[in-house]
């Protein structure tokens, strides 16, 4: 109602403006009607805007919750990738050092018997340049 009064007024300021000489020739009742008319015009146009507004708002609105949503889910899904990636490197970091370290034992070993032999070797060359027992090389660690 309040919007049909503000037209009817706008109306009546145009039409007096204007100078319209038409509006003394008419009767009364027609000009009101027309006024009536262009009031609804105006507040059905100001109804069906105030409606599409409201509805592009519901739409904006249920699209970016949707999308937040969305986003939110594929951020978990991320991290979550991630954290199992993370843990599977994790895993396979702690078995290549345990391999390294095994590796690195067996290495160490082979060493040490190689450096037992040699000692040993030593000792025989020695044993035998000097003129001593041999056989006392062989109980050596």
């Amino acid at each position: 109602m309040k919007t049909k009064t503000i037209a009817l007024a706008l109306l009546l300021t145009t039409l007096g403006v204007a100078g319209c000489s038409d509006q003394k020739e008419e009767p009364k009742e027609e000009v009101m009607a027309e006024m009536e008319k262009a009031g609804e015009a105006t507040a059905d146009t100001y109804e069906d805007a105030k409606e599409k507004a409201a509805d592009s708002w519901d739409e904006t609105k249920d699209a970016t919750s949707d999308a937040y949503e969305e986003g939110k889910d594929m951020a978990s899904d991320a991290y979550e990738d991630g954290k199992d990636m993370a843990a599977e490197a994790y895993e396979d970091g702690k078995e290549m050092g345990s391999d390294m370290m095994d590796k690195g034992a067996e290495k160490s070993e082979e060493l040490k018997d190689a450096a037992s032999e040699k000692m040993r070797e030593a000792c025989i060359k020695m044993k035998k340049k000097m003129g001593g027992d041999v056989s006392e090389c062989d109980t050596q660690d």
